[in-house]
């Protein structure tokens, strides 16, 4: 994966989640709220996993339906949850890599200031009014949806997952003025942010 914004495809989505230790509801949770583009290549994958576990237990045996019937109550139970943060559109998702860039400059913030809003890492109370306007005017969305992006729970990349031995965390989220001094940018951009207070 070259990109941040790279997705990974179908296959490369089910060969992860068969492969985690544990295949459970949290698990199943996980990978929908990660990719629910492929919520029902993974609903499959799972069913096959629970039954191919039920055939290899000679002590308890589940029947097939009984156990098509618990993975399907799992998956309305995690696609509601799914569907609640899915509601929330992402304002990025479709951007390349050079219209970030180019947004960071229209903007005059840092790739790395501009990042953190992305990812969320920055407290959406926090956020001036005005650059929530800004920014929403740039990525041609309405500024509601940005602020409802914004206060939606943080994430971590999920390729990440996929990288690391340690098991990635969701880091927690700083105020705008922190984020502003920690974020590269030049005093003047600072001194304009910091102008942008309601």
């Amino acid at each position: 994966m070259n990109t941040e914004n790279s997705r990974l495809d179908e296959e490369e989505v089910l060969l992860a989640f068969s492969v985690e230790p544990r295949h459970d509801r949290a698990t199943l949770e996980h990978y929908l709220n990660q990719y629910p583009e492929h919520a029902l290549a993974l609903v499959d994958c799972s069913i096959e996993m629970m039954m191919d576990a039920s055939h290899s237990d000679d002590e308890v045996q589940v029947p097939s339906d009984q156990v098509a019937d618990q993975a399907w109550r799992q998956f309305q139970a995690a696609m509601g949850s799914v569907q609640n943060t899915a509601a929330i559109a992402n304002p990025f998702a479709q951007l390349q890599p050079t219209a970030f860039k180019s947004i960071a400059k229209r903007l005059d913030v840092s790739n790395l200031f501009l990042i953190r809003v992305r990812e969320r890492a920055i407290d959406a109370a926090t956020f001036p009014r005005r650059f929530v306007q800004q920014l929403a005017a740039e990525l041609g969305a309405t500024a509601d949806a940005v602020s409802a992006y914004l206060r939606s729970p943080p994430t971590m990349a999920s390729s990440l997952s996929f990288r690391s031995n340690v098991k990635p965390e969701v880091v927690a989220q700083i105020p705008f003025d922190q984020a502003v001094e920690t974020s590269q940018l030049t005093p003047s951009q600072k001194e304009a942010l910091q102008a942008l207070r309601d």
